[in-house]
């Protein structure tokens, strides 16, 4: 199983990240239209107008360990720092993801791309 390292690599395998606000999740689907199939998913709560709580990530167990819930990460921080939200993270591995790359947040808690 490939190791993803970024959303080119996973694409060239059919695998896609989509930000589905209706369903309060950034999603990495398997293929197109219907027939799409859910590999995993960060789940967030709005905290109001301005912050947001990344409330857990999973992925499917044939997908754990290729980079995806890495990419949903990266994916759904990018995405926040466009809306200038406030980031906290109850789900461990996000938490553990800002962790290792404290230079995507801000003092403020803010992502600062």
């Amino acid at each position: 199983m490939a190791r993803y390292r970024d959303e080119d690599q996973a694409a060239a395998d059919g695998i896609r990240i989509v930000h589905e606000p209706e369903r309060s999740r950034y999603a990495a689907l398997r293929g197109s239209g219907d027939d799409a199939l859910l590999i995993g998913e960060a789940h967030y709560t709005l905290l109001g107008d301005d912050a947001i709580d990344f409330d857990h990530t999973v992925v499917t167990p044939p997908m754990r360990g290729t980079g995806v819930a890495g990419l949903l990460a990266q994916r759904a921080l990018t995405g926040e720092a466009a809306r200038g939200r406030r980031v906290r993270a109850s789900c461990w591995f996000i938490a553990g993801y800002l962790g290792r790359h404290p230079e995507l947040l801000d003092d403020e808690g803010r992502p600062t791309r």
